[in-house]
């Protein structure tokens, strides 16, 4: 069974759309609390609608192939 894409989970694909992003600013910008977002984003990650890569102490977040489709077949069929 896929992914649930969840409007929390939809949201962080939006905003990794416009920039990558680390979990830390992710959280900030939906209001969310930090556990919460990284649960998000490495359920993303494992069904491969993310990736991260290390930048010092951070983990950055950006959207991958997959995840850009997802998006736009999901603004197609509004």
């Amino acid at each position: 069974m896929g992914l649930t894409l969840t409007d929390a989970k939809r949201r962080i694909l939006a905003l990794l759309e416009e920039e990558p992003r680390h979990g830390y600013a992710l959280a900030k910008d939906l209001g969310k609390q930090g556990p919460t977002v990284y649960e998000h984003l490495q359920e993303l990650e494992e069904a491969g609608y993310v990736e991260g890569e290390q930048d010092g102490r951070r983990k950055v977040y950006s959207l991958t192939e997959r995840g850009r489709l997802t998006l736009q077949a999901e603004r197609a069929g509004e």
